[in-house]
């Protein structure tokens, strides 16, 4: 497959499965939004050159992410809307789009392989917009003055993003490339 090809690929993947957690979550269907968007991280593993370390990525990064994630939440700056069905603070789609998240670092994040201050900076930008969307969205809320959320979320993805880079750059896994019918 041709490498913007599957750049493209992998944005779009991500794209619905970011929209399927939070409009699922906004819409009341957080189960039905989170299986949709796994099932597309699952389409993704069934591409991956490097199954092993993607699935590896996926996992340390649902880790890392609902570790910061909850810990936002328990300082209150921002609230998932629950999921009565889920026994978690953290509602299951949040997990999946992390897992969705670590998709994107061997394939479109690429070329921010080692460029660990452009990863903070984008970080800087990336998070908030991403979050401030989901909350405009419905499937989640600033827990007291937005400002200061988007502040803090800024930070916190500043610091975040080259350390997921770092993480990914160590867990290795290709140069990003999908598998096509009869590719290796």
């Amino acid at each position: 497959m041709n490498p913007l090809a599957a750049k493209i690929l992998n944005v779009a993947l991500y794209q619905a499965g970011w929209f399927c957690c939070v409009l699922g979550a906004a819409w009341g269907l957080p189960v039905s939004g989170a299986l949709g968007a796994a099932l597309l991280a699952g389409v993704h593993l069934l591409l991956a050159r490097s199954r092993g370390a993607e699935a590896l990525r996926m996992l340390v990064f649902c880790l890392i992410g609902v570790t910061v994630d909850g810990a936002q939440q328990a300082l209150g700056l921002f609230a998932f809307r629950a999921d009565p069905a889920w026994p978690f603070s953290l509602p299951l789609w949040v997990f999946v789009i992390w897992a969705q998240f670590a998709t994107l670092f061997r394939y479109a994040l690429l070329w921010l392989s080692g460029r660990y201050l452009l990863a903070g900076l984008f970080g800087l930008v990336g998070g908030p917009l991403a979050y401030g969307g989901g909350i405009r969205l419905g499937a989640a809320a600033f827990g007291g003055d937005p400002l200061l959320g988007l502040l803090a979320l800024g930070a916190v993805w500043a610091l975040l993003t080259p350390a997921l880079l770092r993480i990914s750059d160590r867990i290795g896994g290709g140069e990003g490339g999908y598998r096509w019918f009869g590719g290796r």
